[in-house]
């Protein structure tokens, strides 16, 4: 969700203007300030899927069939949503003549989620699609990092983690700086799995941490200080407005520093304290269950209305408004039909029978 509001208010600024000086207490408040940083739900996605995925295979023998028995299980669970969605974007662009240039292996990119960042990968369809081959990369190498990390203790883990995301994303902003034909593409590959191995890895380990946080005295009081420094990291990115990535170590390393944060967070928050019990409620968790179809869908949505229906008004205030309304009202079926007809039907029917099939993303 953090996400869909990032992108709504890119998509649809007029309301994020207005209410970005809103005189009170005798100061100006941004009072939509944390929506432009909802790209920092990426990096909650990205440490929420170490978590997840390596709590489904913490107490398991890693072999070669309970590998591919997972890649099976992980493969299922992106591909069939995409398929379907590739299939009635493609339909729709060209119903609407929106569809200029069709290349059958740009579509062919997209069928196999092979996609910038990835060396070589083609533009997607969908602006949402580039985190895919990123999340698919992690499931190929979380079983060697589970073995990895059985060998090591949590903290040797970490660090060669650490080391690894940093040396990488230093060394292509290092690239970056010599003049070529491939500067560019550098700064896209610094997101390709090595420089976002420390992002997971937070995730992976917190459970390492999570029987101490759980009885962890005052957790109200320590989750409160998490998401304050978080908010912190937004003032700090905010202050770096305009700066060139590849220029700022702080910038290229701020995000790692960002992931334990958000590790700490999600820690914090198991077996949610008094307080936090509301992340437990049915309306919060049925939007847990369709969440990848809400990141699948909202984007194109919000594109294409002003394509479907080009009107000034869309700029306004209320017209900005109007269009989060209307993207939540027809994102949400859309992925609700995805998660209930498309990827729990397309688990059920090819998953290994007698295998528990996680419903998180």
């Amino acid at each position: 969700m953090a996400v869909l509001l990032y992108h709504w208010e890119g998509s649809y600024p007029g309301l994020s203007l207005a209410l970005k000086s809103v005189p009170f207490l005798g100061t100006e408040w941004d009072l939509l300030f944390p929506v432009r940083f909802g790209w920092i739900g990426v990096d909650w996605f990205f440490v929420l899927s170490g978590f997840l995925l390596a709590g489904n295979l913490w107490h398991r023998p890693i072999s070669w069939p309970m590998a591919t028995d997972f890649w099976r299980r992980r493969f299922l669970r992106i591909y069939p949503g995409v398929w379907v969605q590739l299939a009635i974007l493609l339909l729709l662009l060209e119903a609407t003549g929106l569809l200029r240039n069709f290349s059958v292996w740009q579509a062919l990119g997209n069928t196999l989620l092979w996609i910038y960042p990835m060396p070589g990968g083609v533009t997607p369809y969908n602006g949402v699609y580039w985190t895919l081959p990123l999340e698919l990369t992690f499931y190929l190498a979380l079983p060697a990092l589970l073995l990895v990390m059985r060998r090591l203790n949590v903290w040797q883990f970490l660090g060669l983690c650490l080391a690894v995301t940093a040396v990488w994303r230093l060394g292509i902003a290092g690239l970056h700086q010599i003049s070529s034909p491939y500067a560019i593409s550098l700064m896209f590959i610094r997101n390709v799995l090595p420089g976002m191995l420390f992002v997971f890895a937070a995730g992976m380990a917190i459970h390492h941490f999570r029987d101490r946080l759980v009885v962890l005295k005052a957790r109200n009081v320590w989750l409160v200080l998490v998401l304050a420094i978080q908010i912190g990291f937004m003032y700090a990115f905010a202050a770096k407005k305009g700066t060139a990535l590849q220029d700022d170590v702080f910038l290229l390393l701020a995000e790692l520093a960002l992931a334990l944060v958000i590790a700490a967070t999600i820690a914090l928050l198991l077996d949610p304290p008094r307080g936090f019990r509301w992340l437990a409620s049915a309306p919060l968790v049925w939007l847990g269950e369709i969440s990848f179809g809400i990141y699948l869908w909202h984007f194109p949505i919000q594109r294409m209305m002003p394509k479907y229906f080009p009107n000034p008004w869309w700029g306004t205030p209320e017209g900005s408004f109007a269009a989060l309304l209307i993207c939540v009202a027809l994102t949400l079926p859309l992925a609700a039909a995805s998660f209930f007809w498309i990827e729990q039907p397309a688990l059920r029917r090819f998953a290994k029978r007698g295998v528990a099939v996680p419903a998180a993303h």
